[in-house]
């Protein structure tokens, strides 16, 4: 791993101040050194950008000008330098041993184009919090892209690692871009297009707390952006086999009936989807694989309650 600096840390922020500088007070407390930050303002205003100024005079700042959300994300990754990069969002906070577990897992897992970390999901309306994925052992080391789907949309998954939490091999992955049209789900087509080119690891020990409140994108559902998604993965179907593209219909056709019945003008749609659902329901039933994930996802649960 060349240079002291191994990671570049790239913050995307846009118009909360208050919240970026809890943000960027966690980064800097980190245990280790190693890292560079980047405040990456995308604000339509200039109030992060004056609080940066007086507060954090040390940290580099880039205006983005306010440019569309993706457009943003391509940004930090064609100005990644260090041998890593992390996208952090400006509404969540990193633990304090972020960077030093993070460097023994890329040292552990070097072929690896992604690294994701385990956080606390934090309902900033309840104050609840759970592991954001749950897993056997220290860390997970997915193989292949039709793994890492399963982990996001099997019939009985166990978590899944947060956007925030990854960092990502810059020889690899900053010759990538998220695809701008994806919508909201494009950062999933984006791990998808990278573990085609190399094992995605999930380090198990929890490292941030990723914050769920009404103004996270991914808490609003959208019928677009998950057709969008599964126009992606009917065109690549690498990534999920017939199998995976069946479970992912299911679940967003199960939506479009919940959303839909009682409009008579899609009766006709929701009964053809309903035929599909019962179809695909008694297939999963006689999946021995499903059933064995129940089972995985049963202790799992019990083994990890205790620590939440």
């Amino acid at each position: 791993m060349s240079g002291a600096t191994w990671l570049d840390i790239f913050l995307l922020c846009h118009n909360r101040p208050e919240s970026t500088r809890a943000v960027i007070q966690s980064i800097l407390a980190q245990q280790v050194g190693g890292f560079r930050l980047i405040v990456s303002d995308n604000s339509s205003d200039q109030r992060v950008a004056e609080m940066v100024r007086a507060e954090f005079p040390g940290v580099i700042l880039v205006n983005r000008g306010c440019v569309p959300a993706l457009q943003h994300f391509n940004a930090c990754i064609a100005e990644a330098r260090a041998d890593y990069f992390c996208l952090f969002h400006d509404d969540d906070l990193m633990g304090a041993n972020f960077v030093a577990e993070l460097r023994q897992a890329v040292e552990l897992f070097p072929e690896a184009v992604a690294i994701g970390a385990n956080a606390w999901e934090v309902n900033l309306s309840t104050g609840s919090r759970k592991l954001s994925v749950r897993g056997f052992g220290r860390h997970q080391r997915l193989t292949s892209a039709r793994d890492l789907f399963r982990r996001y949309f099997g019939r009985h998954q166990t978590g899944f690692v947060p956007f925030p939490a990854y960092v990502y091999r810059t020889v690899v992955a900053g010759r990538q871009r998220i695809p701008e049209g994806g919508g909201k789900y494009a950062d999933v087509s984006w791990l998808l297009n990278l573990a085609q080119l190399g094992p995605v690891v999930w380090w198990h020990q929890p490292l941030m707390d990723y914050h769920l409140h009404g103004g996270n994108d991914g808490m609003q559902e959208s019928r677009r952006a998950r057709l969008r998604l599964l126009g992606y993965i009917k065109s690549n179907p690498v990534c999920a086999g017939s199998s995976g593209l069946g479970d992912y219909r299911y679940l967003i056709y199960k939506l479009i009936v919940a959303a839909d019945a009682a409009n008579p003008d899609h009766q006709l749609r929701v009964q053809r989807l309903r035929y599909f659902l019962r179809w695909q329901k008694l297939r999963r039933h006689l999946r021995i694989t499903d059933l064995a994930a129940l089972v995985r996802k049963a202790i799992l649960k019990r083994q990890t309650r205790s620590g939440e």
